[in-house]
């Protein structure tokens, strides 16, 4: 099992549904989470997410943590 982040799939719903585009620079600084967090989920490379930022990226979205990170068949 691996866990992949879907933040790029809901990055990109969110940059259709407010017509805007929305990089790294406006993610963190809307949402509060910190830089190196919101590179790694969108490469899908983190391997611990600070709940924290967690938390503020699935406030800022609006999604759940199941939405955001889901566990996967290798």
């Amino acid at each position: 099992m691996k866990v992949k982040s879907y933040l790029r799939v809901l990055v990109a719903q969110k940059e259709v549904k407010e017509d805007r585009k929305l990089g790294i620079r406006v993610i963190t600084a809307e949402s509060g989470a910190s830089r190196s967090a919101v590179e790694r989920l969108l490469n899908n490379t983190i391997k611990n997410v600070p709940l924290d930022d967690l938390g503020r990226l699935c406030t800022w979205l609006p999604c759940t943590v199941g939405e955001l990170l889901v566990l996967e068949d290798e």
